[in-house]
Parts: structure tokens; C-alpha cells; sequence
């Protein structure tokens, strides 16, 4: 095994002693490694420098802030969609130039978000939130010298919901797993600033005894930081 490896890094052919001690089979292996090792070379050096294969500048970090407008989902009960609508943050970190991880922040607010139980008569549902923090991987495809950029990514994280009622009752509070599957585009202008023109993510949580399953819609500004790789 030795005087496999060392053959393998050598340029010199082998001697008389090498053959005797290895035999005929050893020395075609010889000859094919050292080919293979010659060849080794060459291949990465091209890879390396061809501009074909050279990546593209991406940023390490980018920073997204914005607003999101989520429709929440139909409660058993009613026939209608409820809403929530509120700020929104994010936070991705660049591997390369086609893969990051990314993280959001949602705090969603409306009158009426989840439905765990029947509100007594007279009552009615006030001031609810909803706070969504996710984390996942994140695919980009960027084109040299183009602004636009698109991105997919599936992320899975905690939901907290809080129904505040009027008259004033001990709220009701939820906490589930929440599931987003979604895409975007970015349009990059000057000063290492993007626009995020448009996030779709379709969301399910599972809140007891009353799951929900939507769209949600984002869009913002998306700040470039970092040094820039090439």
C-alpha cells in the first residue's frame, strides 16, 4: 500500500526493484494511478480558472424588512377567510452564490385570528396577534449582470396566537408548529439595496382544534451586506 501511494506522487518510473517486489498486476495499477494523478492536476487548475466555472458575487448577509399581509384561514364556523396584517423581518446568510439559509420574523394583528372556543353572547373578538418565527433553506438563481433575482425556499418554525376579547376576558393563546412553502423575487438597484417586489408562501399551522391553511403576501427592501465574494 505504501509503494502504491508512493508511486502515485512520484514522476519517476519505477525501478527493478519496485517491479520485483511488487509484481506485473501491481505495476499496471502503477501506471494507471500516475496517469490519473498527471491528469488530476490539469483538471482542477481548469476548473479553477475558467471563467465558466469562477463564481458570481453575492453578498454574505441580507437583510429584509417590510410588510406582510396573511390571510390567516377559515375558522369551522364562519365563512369567511380572517386576515392579519403587520411587519415583517428577515435575515438570510449566503453560502455561495445559489444557497442560504434564511430566517423570518412575523407579527401579524387583526380582530379575530384563531377560534378555540364560543365566545359567550355579546362578546366579541379584539386586538389578536399572531407571531411567526421561521428558519430554513433558501435556493437563489442569479444571472450575471441582471438585476432581477428569484428564490424558493421551505421554512418550518413556531406560531403563537393570542385572541384578546371584548368585554375584556382572559385571552385564549395557541402555539404550534408552522410549515411555509414559497417563492419570491428581488429587484436590485444601487447602494447595495434590493426590492423585494414580491413573497408568496402558502402556510399551514396546526392549532388545536383549529388548524389553519393560507396564503401569505410580503414585500419590502432587502439590504445587502458584507464582503462580496468572486
Amino acid at each position: 500500500m505504501a509503494l502504491y501511494f508512493r508511486s502515485c506522487l512520484s514522476i519517476r518510473p519505477l525501478d527493478d526493484t519496485d517491479v520485483k517486489a511488487g509484481g506485473s498486476r501491481l505495476l499496471a495499477r502503477d501506471w494507471r494511478a500516475r496517469g490519473i494523478c498527471r491528469l488530476f492536476l490539469p483538471a482542477c487548475l481548469f476548473l479553477l480558472f475558467s471563467p465558466f466555472c469562477q463564481a458570481q458575487d453575492f453578498p454574505r448577509w441580507e437583510l429584509f424588512g417590510g410588510a406582510q399581509y396573511y390571510l390567516v384561514g377559515r375558522p369551522p364556523t364562519r365563512s369567511i377567510t380572517t386576515q392579519g396584517h403587520g411587519p415583517q423581518a428577515g435575515l438570510a446568510r449566503s453560502f455561495n452564490n445559489y444557497f442560504r439559509v434564511a430566517g423570518e420574523f412575523d407579527a401579524g394583528f387583526a380582530d379575530r385570528i384563531m377560534d378555540l372556543e364560543t365566545l359567550p353572547a355579546g362578546s366579541r373578538h379584539h386586538n389578536s396577534k399572531l407571531l411567526l418565527g421561521l428558519v430554513g433553506p433558501e435556493f437563489v438563481y442569479r444571472r450575471p449582470n441582471r438585476k432581477l433575482s428569484v428564490f424558493g425556499h421551505y421554512l418550518t418554525g413556531i406560531a403563537y396566537a393570542r385572541d384578546n376579547q371584548l368585554p375584556i376576558e382572559p385571552p385564549v393563546t395557541g402555539v404550534s408548529w408552522i410549515n411555509a412553502l414559497g417563492s419570491g423575487i428581488d429587484l436590485k438597484i444601487p447602494h447595495q439595496v434590493s426590492i423585494r417586489l414580491l413573497e408568496v408562501d402558502w402556510m399551514r399551522t396546526n392549532f388545536p382544534n383549529n388548524p389553519h391553511s393560507n396564503w401569505r403576501f410580503a414585500s419590502g427592501f432587502v439590504l445587502r451586506l458584507g464582503r462580496q465574494q468572486h
